[in-house]
């Protein structure tokens, strides 16, 4: 695997959202490699409100929302109670940094760690960094 999709929540294009994932404004899409880095698409959170802490529809509403884009791997600050169902669909980033270009350095110098993380498959577990 040469390139990975990876989905950071922001609410400014900028920084990583303070809110969980699941309640951020946007997602900005990149496919990063260990050199590279494009900016693919921004996708609007158009997944439903959720009813009760830790809604499973929302979760099903957020990875229906970033499948079409071949999203992998998913980068935050924060996540909620939907994380377990998360990490069963994608690797979960529980980012140490503020800003989506700190956080993208981070993945490009653990890349091989991703790939890995990735190949677990349902059994994956969250990782922070």
């Amino acid at each position: 695997m040469e390139t990975l999709r990876v989905a950071f929540a922001s609410d400014d294009r900028q920084n990583l959202s303070t809110e969980h994932f699941g309640e951020a404004k946007e997602y900005l899409v990149y496919e990063i490699s260990k050199t590279s880095i494009e900016l693919l698409e921004t996708v609007v959170n158009i997944s439903p409100e959720e009813k009760m802490h830790g809604d499973p529809n929302k979760a099903k509403g957020v990875a229906h929302l970033l499948k079409p884009y071949g999203v992998k791997v998913l980068v935050n600050k924060a996540f909620g109670r939907n994380i377990t169902k998360m990490q069963q669909k994608f690797v979960v980033i529980v980012s140490r940094n503020n800003t989506i270009e700190e956080a993208i350095k981070i993945i490009q110098s653990q890349f091989e760690l991703l790939v890995l993380e990735w190949q677990k498959g349902e059994s994956r577990t969250y990782l922070k960094m």
